[in-house]
């Protein structure tokens, strides 16, 4: 009886050590995944549509609304000039002048030739008084007559001629100077003393005083329509904060062929004065608000030259690929006009891992914005 009672010990504890050794290996035994479970967790976001504000910003240059070229009207070798570069100068001021040795010698000859044209109408004239009283007397013909008023007439025609020739040569005399015709500033000079120059060749740039303008040479995609109230906010490029703001004034109907670009003139009623002539400027143009759905760059799929996202059926979880129409791309945001509903679910994590009909597990996120990332 005690021999099968220690038997029944040991089967015990044999037993035991059976159920010790085996608990852990039950333990960590994982519950089994529920089958047919395939779906890809992935990011997502509900299309909503937003009043995104628009502006344009573009370098131009300060200047006068008036700049004129100011040259000889003949042409010569520049003698002297008395003014330069940023020299302000009023009305009448002799701002160059030309060689005049020739075209005073040209005025001697002239005045010589009227001279001697006025003797020789004198002399005629007293040819035909003469002719006339012999032709009373019957002591010369009516050919002599003829003659001598002929010869004279002839005279007379030539002092006209002399005369329209000295006053030529004496107005020629004067477009040697050039003489400012209104107050201004010289903001270019193209000619030097010395240098030999020909008619209407520009020497001096004058910016007229009066209105002022800022003036841009733009890209036409750079103005898909006209800012709010033709208003452009204008900065000082050197001092950013020398402010002001501008009228757009003109804008050319053709583009530039040698820059291929659009002159826009805006005039700044109210210039302050550290805005000088010629400083570059800064002008941004805002534009009435775009309704837009702004979508993280970690949705952007490309097909070809398309631009594409993947869209969620909410039924079915099955995505499938939707072309867009991006206005822009602004840090590392879309901003989408077209392709999109409000309200439907689009990848925005993970749309590189997806393929057609795919199945997913949609995870929401937030919207987001300009400057943010996934």
């Amino acid at each position: 009886m005690k021999l099968k009672r220690h038997a029944i010990n040991r089967l015990l504890v044999r037993s035991w050590c059976i159920v010790v050794l085996l608990l852990p290996w039950t333990g960590c035994r994982k519950p089994p995944r529920p089958a047919g479970d395939d779906r890809l967790a992935v990011k997502v976001q509900i299309v909503e549509k937003v009043a995104r504000p628009r502006s344009k910003t573009l370098t131009g240059e300060f200047r006068s609304r008036i700049q004129s070229n100011l040259s000889f009207r003949v042409g010569g070798r520049i003698e002297s000039r008395s003014v330069d570069v940023g020299d302000r100068v009023a009305t009448g001021d002799i701002l160059a002048s030309l060689d005049k040795s020739q075209l005073v010698s040209d005025v001697g000859s002239a005045r010589a030739a009227l001279e001697s044209a006025e003797a020789s109408k004198q002399k005629a004239m007293s040819e035909s008084d003469r002719t006339e009283r012999l032709i009373e007397s019957n002591a010369a013909s009516r050919a002599d007559f003829d003659d001598a008023k002929a010869a004279l007439l002839t005279a007379e025609g030539l002092v006209e001629v002399r005369q329209a020739d000295l006053e030529a040569a004496e107005r020629q005399l004067q477009f040697t100077d050039i003489v400012a015709q209104s107050p201004g500033v010289i903001i270019d000079r193209q000619a030097e003393v010395g240098q030999v120059v020909g008619a209407a060749q520009p020497v001096f740039t004058v910016a007229d005083d009066g209105d002022r303008e800022a003036v841009f040479d733009v890209f036409p995609s750079h103005i898909p329509e006209r800012p709010i109230d033709d208003e452009i906010a204008l900065t000082l490029l050197s001092d950013p904060s020398v402010k002001t703001v501008g009228i757009i004034r003109e804008i050319a109907p053709s583009i530039d062929r040698t820059t291929g670009t659009v002159r826009v003139k805006v005039a700044v009623p109210d210039p302050p004065p550290q805005m000088q002539l010629g400083a570059p400027v800064v002008g941004e143009a805002k534009y009435p608000p775009m309704d837009v759905v702004e979508l993280p760059w970690t949705a952007l799929m490309r097909e070809g030259d398309q631009t594409s996202v993947w869209v969620v059926d909410p039924e079915t979880e099955a995505v499938a690929r939707r072309v867009l129409e991006v206005e822009s791309y602004v840090s590392g945001v879309l901003l989408v006009t077209g392709g999109l509903k409000p309200g439907e679910i689009v990848v925005v994590a993970g749309a590189q891992l997806l393929r057609p009909g795919q199945k997913v597990k949609p995870i929401a996120t937030k919207t987001l914005s300009a400057g943010e990332s996934t």
